[in-house]
């Protein structure tokens, strides 16, 4: 399974690739080039081989189309972690551009889409995402693997897309096989879809990070405990920009043997690096990649590459056990972090072995220094712990132990006569003046021992820094006997095996305190939530009540603000009992009063049509009678009122007039197999008008401007 602490299984050999005989030359690549060189004390070499576009190939801007962005809200995303986490998803979503089509989901044991599918960056779906995240309590484990394969899926192929993980990339349910991985990051290789992370939580899985960022071109940025929420989200705006090369062809000198033994995808903001095992005492080498269109080498000079660390052997010689898959080196932030997990790893082992060794146990102290120096052979501590316990190990089990003999004795036994006076008196000077020394240092190792057991408590660190520097200052007192020195240095090494012990405990403790404290103020957080709204809820319903009061006792429009309250008092609380009766009470109240209102209206209205009829049976006299104009006036009347004869207020202009004119009027047209727009211009200049077509209807309706037309009008 993959996980930092554990090795990969071997599987299916990966071979490199031949390029075959193209028959176009391809376009070449600027690449830069780097090495690294750690010799074993056998002479054997071990190098990291680091590649990448220069700057110059990847100018233009490569954002996405689309953008999935996986948000991790299992339970180790809790307190500040998943605090800035949401920050950073936020300020991101603001920066991100608007021609980039973007899904949020939240990814734990299952996957939960907060938005549908890809959609556009609109202040409303952004503050859609903000709210679902917030309210999301984190729990259970991160199944990752399903995330990445469904996350896949959704992507439309036919787009430039690209994932974004935040989180720790951690779960201890959820372990991903090397067989699933290595599918896994072929499907995204293939469809050319990069991978990046954003690596936040008290434990980050920065090896399976590495492998998927590595094997699909994408990036990682660590969380940065002073880098504030805006410069991050620039700093992953530009890295989802960045232009990824995906090369399908490795080819390599011989005597250098890489691994993976793939070509894998190259970027200008990080690093691509290769293990490799140079043979032969190979001085110089040339990489290069291919694909169909394009070409890239580089020349390594091993002669003058600077020092390696020791890891590079033991990363290499893992790698060759599963062709290359454990390889996380997608840059060299992570290929730091594989280092120091490694020293972490060496200094755990070695504390081991000289605990065994204190407790008088020779045949752990030789296994564990052996399998030290597996990891490390030119660790010096660990071949004396195996010298020193294989003697150990002839010895009779009642055997004492050897007197210490020192360079004053050896030279008493070489004499055949009696020393003098005088040498007797500087010989024993000299053994006094080697037991002052002794004692003194007693005092001062006792003195350090006393106060880092002090400053244990309170800084840890400080207290190694003091034994630290006494242990040094034993290891180098040549005026004290060996047999006094050897005391003080494993009695200065107990107490900082002690004092590491308590430091970690007490870190352990810390971050425990630190979940805690922050599952705590989250179920506080909730249950705050959850009183904020039940308080909410009983003031709208006591509004509504209020104004439904207001409206018996005669104020009508109360009846619809009550409406509008118990609306909202519904869409805060959705399964709320008590909200839904109150909304269906508010509706019936307004209904009622609605009706007695019209029913009223009705009756008045019909009283006053009654009054309106009596008026009309009222006569009139005919005295003086009316006398009408005669038919020319009524004519000339009639004539200046045709301009007001248009129902419709808008003042047409003399254009659109002359328009309407010839649209009235009778035309002839004949036309055969000829273009639509022709026929259209040939209307306009028959009839002196304008024809503009409607070019989106057309398109709409599947008709081009240039389709022939058959048409006989008269």
């Amino acid at each position: 399974m993959i996980r930092t602490t554990h090795w990969l299984a071997a599987f299916a050999l990966v071979s490199i690739a031949i390029p075959a005989n193209q028959n176009v030359r391809a376009a070449e690549l600027p690449l830069s080039g780097q090495t690294e060189i750690y010799q074993t004390p056998e002479g054997r070499d071990y190098a990291a081989l680091s590649v990448r576009l220069k700057a110059e190939a990847s100018k233009q801007n490569a954002t996405p189309q689309q953008l999935l962005i996986m948000v991790d809200t299992s339970a180790s995303q809790v307190g500040e972690f998943r605090q800035q986490s949401l920050e950073v998803v936020t300020s991101l979503l603001k920066q991100l551009s608007s021609n980039t089509k973007v899904a949020v989901w939240a990814v734990d044991v299952e996957q939960t889409q907060l938005t549908d599918g890809f959609v556009s960056l609109t202040s409303k779906n952004i503050a859609k995402v903000q709210t679902k995240l917030q309210n999301r309590i984190p729990a259970g484990s991160t199944n990752l693997s399903s995330a990445l394969e469904n996350g896949l899926q959704a992507f439309d192929s036919a787009r430039s897309s690209a994932v974004l993980y935040i989180g720790d990339g951690y779960s201890a349910a959820r372990l991903i096989s090397p067989k699933k991985l290595t599918q896994l990051v072929k499907n995204f290789s293939q469809s050319q879809t990069p991978i990046n992370s954003y690596a936040i939580g008290t434990q980050t899985d920065m090896q399976l990070l590495g492998i998927l960022a590595l094997r699909s071109g994408g990036a990682i940025l660590q969380d940065g405990s002073q880098a504030s929420t805006k410069k991050t989200a620039d700093q992953l705006v530009k890295l989802l920009s960045e232009k990824v090369w995906y090369p399908r062809e490795l080819n390599v000198s011989q005597n250098v043997e890489v691994l993976p033994a793939v070509a894998l995808p190259v970027r200008a903001d990080r690093a691509t690096i290769y293990l490799a095992e140079i043979k032969n005492n190979q001085k110089q080498a040339v990489l290069s990649l291919s694909d169909a269109d394009h070409t890239a080498s580089v020349s390594l000079d091993f002669s003058n590459s600077p020092k390696g660390h020791v890891a590079l052997r033991a990363m290499y010689l893992r790698a060759s056990q599963d062709n290359g898959l454990s390889v996380p080196t997608a840059g060299q932030t992570v290929l730091k972090v594989a280092v120091e997990q490694f020293e972490q790893r060496v200094s755990a082992m070695l504390v081991q072995a000289n605990r065994a060794a204190d407790q008088g146990n020779s045949d752990q102290t030789i296994q564990v220094s052996r399998a030290l120096l597996q990891f490390d052979p030119s660790n010096v501590a660990a071949s004396k712990l195996v010298a020193v316990h294989q003697v150990a190990l002839f010895q009779p089990k009642d055997a004492k132990a050897p007197a210490i003999v020192t360079e004053l004795d050896e030279l008493e036994k070489s004499r055949t006569d009696a020393p003098s006076d005088v040498e007797e008196d500087l010989i024993q000077r000299t053994k006094n003046l080697r037991k002052v020394a002794g004692e003194k240092l007693s005092l001062q190792v006792d003195r350090a021992v006393q106060d880092a057991r002090l400053m244990t408590e309170l800084d840890p660190n400080a207290a190694l820094s003091v034994l630290k520097g006494i242990q040094g200052t034993v290891r180098n007192a040549s005026d004290i006997d060996p047999e006094i020195r050897n005391n003080l240095q494993r009695k200065v090494g107990n107490v900082i095996l002690e004092v590491r012990a308590r430091k970690e405990k007490s870190d352990n403790d810390r971050v425990r305190y630190a979940r805690q404290l922050a599952e705590v103020e989250a179920r506080a957080r909730v249950i705050s939530d959850m009183s904020l709204e039940e308080e909410r809820l009983e003031q709208l319903i006591d509004q509504t009540r209020a104004l439904l009061e207001d409206g018996r006792h005669g104020n009508s429009a109360a009846y619809e603000e009550g409406l509008e309250v118990a609306k909202a008092a519904v869409d805060l609380a959705p399964s709320s009992g008590t909200a839904l009766a109150n909304r269906i009470v508010s509706v019936a109240a307004k209904q009622l009063e609605d009706s007695r209102y019209l029913r009223l209206l009705r009756a008045d209205r019909f009283l006053e049509t009654l009054s309106e009829v009596e008026f009309s049976h009222v006569a009139f006299p005919d005295e003086p009678p009316v006398r009408y104009p005669p038919a020319p006036v009524w004519k000339a009347l009639t004539e200046g009122r045709r301009k007001w004869a248009s129902t419709d207020l808008k003042k047409d202009s003399p254009s659109e007039r002359r328009i309407r004119a010839a649209l009235d009027e009778e035309t002839e047209l004949q036309f055969v197999d000829t273009p639509l727009i022709d026929a259209l211009d040939l209307i306009g200049e028959l009839h002196n008008i304008t024809i503009l077509p409607d070019e989106i209807a057309l398109e709409d309706a599947g008709i081009s401007t240039d389709e022939p037309i058959n048409l006989f009008i008269s």
